[in-house]
């Protein structure tokens, strides 16, 4: 059976970040962390649109002849023409957040599994009544 830590972390780091921290009850923390995920894939969603639009109002494409091969050429065109250096900036950001969220719930982790055995030794220790 797997403790607490692991579990926590391996949500965060199988699953999506943030996962952790929600499965810790860090609700805050863990919608933080998804917001910023989530900005960070619609950040590099919206540049892709931009840059499609822009490479199809220069070769607009005729829905008759529109083929497998066609598609794949302007999608070839879009990619070269994206910033690679801010779709950079923008996936270190999120490989960064990705693992400060697996850091964050192992360490959740421990702690939640350090106040459960303390509290556990408490109990029994106090004498019954």
């Amino acid at each position: 059976m797997m403790n607490v830590t692991t579990k926590a972390a391996l949500f965060n780091a199988l699953v999506f970040p943030g996962w952790g921290e929600i499965y810790l009850k860090k609700y805050r923390r863990g919608l933080l962390i998804i917001t910023g995920m989530a900005a960070g894939i619609l950040s590099i969603l919206l540049l892709v649109v931009q840059e499609t639009l822009a490479v199809l109002k220069v070769t607009p494409v005729d829905k008759s002849t529109l083929s497998l091969g066609r598609l794949f050429q302007l999608s070839v065109k879009v990619m070269h023409s994206l910033n690679p250096s801010c779709i950079l900036i923008i996936l270190f950001f999120m490989i960064f957040l990705w693992l400060l969220s697996i850091i964050d719930a192992y360490r959740l982790g421990k702690e939640t599994m350090l106040e459960i055995s303390t509290d556990a030794d408490q109990q029994s220790a106090s004498p019954e009544a």
